[in-house]
């Protein structure tokens, strides 16, 4: 780029900064073209014009509408040029008019200047033809040391005889390389799908020039990612794609895209994500470099000097081996044979060996991906129970919402924006650049009003003390833009990266903020669902560890998973609010609000009893935390109860077919009620009578010849009653539930119930 200026000596009158004006104008685009510009000084601005291409797709909108329209971004650089700008038709290039225009806008540019030309400083001028002369002669001499290489190798390949009837190739790199378009151009027809995430290994066979292939293609990594980053599920396929080729790969080819840079933290990326592989791995890999169109009449060598030091160390590394495709010629079959020829050679070099399984590893990583996949069945199968179980208890309470308050909060780069575009169905967030302050938007979705609140991320490694204060105060300030209060606090968490123990302290702090009670309002919600692939989520949950499992469980089990590349799916928002509508159930139709009081007394039968006077100085929001206490212990029963007790659960699995008692505690129907004020039951009281009569309504009547044995109320109560302090339940985790796997189901509810009645009074 530097170096095109030296080729209209003395230099070039204008400099024609082009855009495609059917594309959207980003600030990302603007940064990029600042940056770009940048190179050549700040002086290139005062002879810059921009060219608009594609003027048939403006249609009857003239390019100063579509300026405005297009917001800051293009307006901010059409004022760095000075307003010098000029639109081209090229489906229209008989149309001369426009030309002259354009010509006649140069010249009144460069009058402007006194007819001054764009002129490069001297000793920048000079630096960069000195570092084309070394960089192209360091090139030279590279491709005369593999071209010594590679004689000696085909020397030691036709004295040994050792031609391959097969190959068996891995690919590995990062996202977006071109692994899947490489393999397709190795087997020369459409194996793998390009452009969308290979999410699990893929494996597919072919002839190529009479002999037999097998490709595997695997997950790709985030380029700028450590391996420490990339989620679990990948690391492992990565780890078992070499099982995939038994006994083992003759080659791992290593993509790398050539149209981009390699800076010395995709150096790192590579480097760990391969050593999963161990150290032995570097000895069969050979770097390709995709998007070889690229390189125009430039070739590899010099572009392996021109980017420094990190390539530089890639490709000695794997000892200098290397080629390039260019996937846009699939029919130049010689690019392929040549490939397989290096192949061959390397194989060769290694006296016919191929890589070598670690057999004991891919044991390991085997059975840790089947405890994942068991695991993740169960927790779907235990979130469903407790959806259902939930759904059934909370009937009467059932919220049918007209509106939804939403607030989205995660750290940055979460996709937070994308999912507020998602819900809403339209862009309504700046993807891509920094959410600075707090952004409300609003719309109807499924025929419902939803306020979605945008909030600025944190960075996901860092403590609460670490973010900005200005930050924190929009935080807070987020719940107050969709007064009385928001319904739902979505939780956005990006799948495509690992979630770690640091990253759980953040989002915990962080959301604290907001007050501890945030948890009972808050949905974790994963993005990017495409890179997922046909693994589930809960899948994806189990695997990557406790850090993550404890969010999920903190917030109560409930998480939605969102693609945000497939907008149209209206489905996976229409579940979404579905989920949201359940939550406010849960929570009796109350929005968050951080800083509420409730002080509100129970209202009941108003007589001068000494227990009526009692239960008038109870709050309602103690009787509201022993329901809350009462439901959450009852799912989680009923849930780890069918588990454990296959043979009651044969017997008691309809029970949630019978209608259910309400949970609301409301006032009791006159044929509940009590004539004379000694006979009064509480709400708190005829709820527990109505779940306890429910529960043992479903107790099979050999239940006490089944084996399992019945405890007293008494027994039972002193048992659970140091059990868990108040405040832990919620975090305890689901295993210590198992306590009660002896207690037959009725029996414990009956208990618990009994336990929470006198356990404050």
């Amino acid at each position: 780029m530097m170096h095109s200026v030296f080729l209209c000596p003395p230099g070039p009158y204008a400099l024609l900064l082009v855009i495609k004006v059917s594309s959207s104008f980003t600030e990302t685009h603007r940064r990029s073209v600042e940056e770009h510009l940048q190179l050549l000084s700040e002086r290139v601005w005062r002879h810059t014009i921009v060219l608009f291409t594609r003027g048939d797709w403006l249609g009857d909108t003239t390019i100063e509408q579509r300026i405005e329209t297009e917001g800051k971004a293009l307006q901010w650089l059409v004022q760095k040029c000075g307003n010098r700008y000029h639109v081209l038709n090229n489906e229209n290039r008989g149309y001369g008019t426009q030309v002259r225009e354009l010509l006649e806008k140069i010249e009144e540019m460069v009058a402007g200047h006194g007819g001054c030309y764009y002129e490069m400083d001297r000793k920048l001028q000079q630096e960069v033809e000195k570092k084309r002369r070394t960089v192209e002669e360091r090139g030279r001499e590279r491709m005369m040391q593999v071209q010594e290489q590679r004689k000696d190798l085909r020397g030691l390949l036709e004295v040994e005889e050792q031609h391959l009837s097969e190959f068996r190739i891995v690919l590995l790199g990062s996202r977006m390389s071109g692994k899947s378009s490489a393999g397709n151009t190795i087997l020369g027809r459409e194996e793998f799908q390009s452009g969308i995430r290979t999410a699990k290994c893929v494996k597919r066979q072919g002839e190529v020039a009479g002999r037999q292939v097998t490709v595997v293609d695997t997950p790709g990594w985030w380029r700028n990612m450590s391996a420490k980053d990339t989620p679990e599920l990948d690391k492992q396929e990565i780890v078992c794609s070499v099982s995939l080729c038994l006994p083992g790969p003759y080659a791992l080819i290593l993509v790398i895209d050539m149209s981009s840079s390699f800076t010395d933290t995709e150096r790192r990326s590579v480097e760990e994500h391969l050593q999963l592989l161990s150290e032995r791995v570097w000895r069969h890999i050979i770097v390709v470099f995709t998007s070889g169109d690229w390189l125009g009449d430039t070739r590899i060598e010099q572009r392996i000097e021109a980017e420094g030091k990190a390539l530089q160390w890639l490709v000695e590394k794997c000892e200098n081996r290397y080629h390039v495709l260019n996937n846009e010629n699939k029919s130049d079959r010689t690019q392929v044979s040549e490939l397989l020829e290096k192949i061959e050679e390397m194989v060769a070099g290694h006296g016919g060996c191929h890589y070598e399984i670690d057999r004991k590893l891919l044991q390991k990583m085997e059975k840790k991906r089947r405890g994942v996949t068991e695991r993740g069945k169960e927790r779907m199968m235990k979130v469903q129970k407790q959806r259902k179980t939930l759904r059934a208890l909370l009937k009467a309470e059932e919220q049918h919402l007209s509106e939804f308050r939403i607030v989205l909060l995660g750290s940055r780069w979460s996709g937070k924006s994308s999912a507020g575009d998602t819900i809403l169905g339209r862009e309504e967030f700046e993807s891509g650049i920094r959410t600075a302050q707090c952004v409300k938007r609003q719309g109807e979705v499924t025929g419902r009003q939803v306020t979605v609140v945008d909030t600025p991320g944190w960075w996901n490694s860092y403590c609460v003390k670490k973010t900005a204060e200005l930050e924190k105060q929009e935080i807070m300030r987020s719940v107050s833009l969709c007064s009385p209060g928001p319904y739902a606090l979505i939780l956005v968490i990006d799948v495509s990266s690992s979630f770690t123990e640091t990253h759980r302290r953040s989002v915990e702090e962080h959301l604290e903020l907001l007050s501890e009670r945030v948890w009972r309002h808050t949905i974790v919600l994963f993005t990017r669902g495409d890179w997922l692939g046909d693994t589930t989520i809960e899948q994806h949950i189990e695997t990557e560890g406790k850090a993550l499992q404890w969010l999920v469980e903190k917030c109560g089990n409930r998480y939605h998973v969102l693609n945000n590349r497939n907008r149209g799916d209206g489905s996976q928002v229409s579940e979404l609010l579905e989920k949201i509508e359940e939550m406010v159930s849960r929570n009796k139709g109350d929005y968050f609000c951080p800083k509420e009081s409730n002080e509100g007394f129970e209202q009941g039968f108003k007589r001068e009893n000494l227990h009526v006077k009692q239960l008038k100085k109870r709050s309602e929001e103690e009787w509201n935390k022993r329901e809350e206490e009462l439901i959450e212990r009852m799912s989680k029963v009923v849930i780890h109860f069918e588990r454990d007790q296959p043979t009651l659960h044969k017997q008691r699995r309809n029970s949630l077919e019978k209608s259910p008692p309400t949970m609301s505690g409301g006032t009791p129907a006159p044929s509940e009620a009590a004539s004379s004020v000694w006979n009064y039951e509480s709400p708190y009281d005829l709820s527990r009578k109505k779940v306890s009569t429910w529960l043992k309504n479903t107790k099979p009547e050999n239940s006490i010849s089944s084996g399992y044995q019945t405890e007293s109320s008494e027994a039972m109560m002193s048992d659970r009653s140091s059990e868990v302090s108040e405040g832990e339940m919620s975090d305890r985790t689901l295993q210590e539930e198992d306590s009660d796997e002896d207690i037959p189901l009725p029996d414990m509810v009956d208990c618990m119930l009994h336990d929470l009645q006198y356990s404050k009074v």
